[in-house]
């Protein structure tokens, strides 16, 4: 039977040490000792007679047991909390937390956040630049922003825009070795790819009736700005999302080529769970969709 010190105590410990995998890092986050986050989930444990976390000296991981219980009791604690930090759903207040695709968080949304604070300035944003597929209520996030869809049938997609991968290369590059033509003119130039970090796929370029004539990359990365600050310096041909190359094309710092072979337009959404949000969820949703039309 849980007690109200064990409701305040253990299950706070429990959710800090599931979202961060790591018990020094959540005692940080709550503002206790790693002796005290290893204990209250000790104790925890006992009392479910349960094993909640595989541990080692290196990491803890989420067992079996532990993420049913995380996915049970984070949306029902995150409802919680935004009930008590605004009771009367008044002047909206407290964090949004945000999974976001770190190239559109750093060229689109960050440059609007100014005018989010400025209209709700008790309303803190907590972003995660993780360009992963999230499970909102388990990994205890409020919004998340990307190309994936969801089978949740509790989770609401509101599409925000069309997102475009783009092949370029700086001006340099394309005096001294040309623009290629057709697809399989790559054969003769160095390609820049991005390697996707959770598949260890590469980032397909073209159309699939011609992606196969891509040559074997020169460099190989899994962060775009590396990529882009390659092609920048005249290292070679890249194919990166619009919003990395839409302002240089207008600075000519990079040429598009290849136009007539990129692949067909992506659609952006904004994700959350069910339809009734808190107001400080609310007002964030809102600004996304009334800032990002499709």
């Amino acid at each position: 039977m849980f007690t109200t010190t064990d409701f305040h105590r253990l299950l706070p410990t429990f959710l800090a040490a599931a979202d961060c995998q790591n018990f020094s890092a959540a005692a940080r986050q709550l503002g206790i000792t790693p002796a005290a986050v290893s204990k209250n989930v000790r104790r925890l444990e006992q009392r479910l007679n349960m094993v909640l976390f595989r541990r080692n000296t290196h990491y803890v991981v989420l067992t079996e047991e532990g993420m049913r219980l995380r996915d049970q009791i984070a949306p029902l604690w995150r409802a919680l909390e935004q009930t008590l930090e605004n009771p009367h759903d008044t002047v909206p207040t407290g964090v949004v937390r945000v999974s976001v695709i770190p190239g559109f968080a750093r060229y689109r949304l960050l440059p609007l956040l100014n005018e989010f604070q400025r209209r709700w300035p008790l309303v803190r944003l907590d972003l995660s630049l993780e360009p992963r597929p999230v499970n909102l209520p388990g990994d205890r996030i409020d919004v998340a922003i990307g190309m994936q869809t969801s089978s949740g049938n509790r989770i609401v997609m509101r599409e925000i825009q069309s997102t475009r991968m783009l092949i370029a290369a700086s001006p340099a590059y394309l005096a001294q070795y040309g623009a290629p033509q057709t697809p399989a003119d790559l054969a003769k130039h160095r390609c820049l790819r991005f390697r996707n970090a959770d598949t260890g796929r590469l980032q397909p370029w073209l159309s699939r009736e011609t992606e196969d004539e891509l040559p074997e990359p020169w460099l190989i990365s899994n962060h775009p700005d590396a990529l882009l600050d390659a092609a920048l310096n005249g290292m070679g041909i890249v194919c990166l999302s619009d919003w990395y190359l839409e302002s240089l094309f207008r600075q000519e710092a990079m040429t598009p080529v290849l136009q007539n072979y990129w692949a067909a337009p992506r659609t952006m959404w904004v994700k959350y769970a069910g339809h009734k949000l808190a107001p400080r969820t609310r007002v964030f949703v809102d600004f996304l969709l009334e800032n990002f039309k499709k």
